[in-house]
């Protein structure tokens, strides 16, 4: 894990995105932390998005209660909104 300063990530951003390709970069402003700075691929992405997403997690929900839906109605219904 790296650590920069909000300072540094902002005037140096190119290496601060060729840090997270190898790792985590933890932005701090004050020695706090306030973001955290990760590289994806395509499938990271849906994942993220997913994991984001309010109706994603109503479906999840109605589902546990027994009503299954399939992973092809949740990518249709989620394209819509």
């Amino acid at each position: 894990m790296k650590t920069m300063t909000v300072f540094e990530a902002r005037n140096h951003f190119s290496r601060t995105l060729r840090a997270a390709e190898r790792d985590v970069v933890v932005v701090t402003r004050r020695g706090k932390p306030v973001a955290a700075i990760q590289a994806i691929d395509d499938d990271d992405l849906e994942d993220l998005l997913l994991e984001r997403s309010p109706k994603f997690w109503d479906m999840i929900a109605r589902a546990r209660q027994g009503r299954a839906v399939s992973l092809e109605v949740v990518r249709r219904r989620l394209r819509r909104s």
